[in-house]
């Protein structure tokens, strides 16, 4: 009694207070996890039907009640006759190839514009930023006919060039954004320092600028890699000499139009297809933090 009087006078919490705010505290995270499993198993369950159905015969691919999650027995038939369909090593040098040089120049040239909003001051700036912003909020649908319009008075419908040519531009205002945000949290006495040194202007960004900015460009590279190996409209548009398909395309060749739609073959190629990009997101997962956290410390 003496010790708790003792604690309250020296201005300290009791302990029922101290045990209650634990329990409290306790009670949330669980919560909170709680909340995060179960948005988690919604999220997770086509990926493990993909998986699933992958495995199953004819049979089981049929629905019943209760439904049937896992495949019993398994098999590797899927697999065999979905591979043997089409020629996939060809249709992934296509997408490999569309990714390379839509990302490049993409890369390039955002970062370059991004860099010029951020560190260098010229008239009409901030309007060009503020037009760049408004660019955001205009869904690439509006743009699609115009565009393709445009793409086909110039000849270059079933060429890669409606890709690799705007990507040349900093067609990509959430990218330079985000680049831009970045690059205004990086001191300028470094820059002004280099430029005592004598570096000009474009060694500054090369290397002063990229350098220290490795989280945010690897963040976008795996965005532009999973926007190349996801993207159908753009294929469906424009590509349509079956030698340039993508991966995307060769999918929609297991879609049958009286219903016989191959959905082990699908399902197994879809694991395939999958995998790719669930590694590059396991090992790029630290940049997706970094950057995101990073990009917004100064506005």
């Amino acid at each position: 009694m003496a010790s708790l009087r003792s604690i309250q006078a020296a201005g300290l919490p009791g302990n029922r207070y101290f045990l209650g705010m634990r329990s409290r505290r306790f009670i949330l995270h669980t919560l909170a996890y709680v909340l995060i499993a179960a948005f988690l198993v919604v999220a997770l369950m086509p990926v493990a039907w993909m998986f699933g159905t992958s495995f199953k015969t004819l049979e089981q691919l049929r629905i019943t009640v209760p439904i049937q999650w896992l495949p019993n027995p398994v098999t590797f038939e899927n697999y065999v006759k979905g591979w043997a369909v089409r020629d996939w090593p060809h249709f992934l040098r296509n997408t490999l190839f569309l990714a390379v040089f839509v990302g490049v120049p993409t890369m390039a040239s955002c970062t370059l514009a991004a860099y010029a909003f951020a560190r260098m001051r010229f008239r009409g700036s901030e309007a060009l930023m503020l037009l760049n912003i408004s660019l955001m909020l205009i869904p690439d649908q509006v743009t699609l006919v115009p565009r393709f319009v445009m793409m086909a008075r110039m000849g270059w419908v079933g060429t890669w060039l409606p890709a690799i040519i705007p990507s040349m531009l900093a067609l990509n205002p959430a990218m330079v954004f985000v680049l831009r945000q970045f690059f205004r949290a990086i001191p300028n006495d470094l820059s002004d320092a280099a430029r005592i040194d004598g570096c000009h202007e474009l060694g500054i960004f090369w290397r002063i600028v990229v350098p220290l900015s490795r989280p945010i460009l690897a963040l976008q590279i795996v965005l532009i890699t999973s926007w190349a190996w996801n993207e159908l409209l753009f294929a469906l548009l424009y590509l349509k000499d079956k030698s340039m398909q993508t991966l995307t395309l060769a999918m929609q060749s297991f879609l049958g139009y009286r219903g016989d739609t191959a959905w082990g073959q699908m399902m197994a190629m879809s694991v395939l297809m999958s995998l790719p990009m669930m590694v590059l997101a396991y090992f790029g997962q630290r940049y997706f933090t970094e950057g995101f956290t990073l990009s917004g410390i100064k506005g």
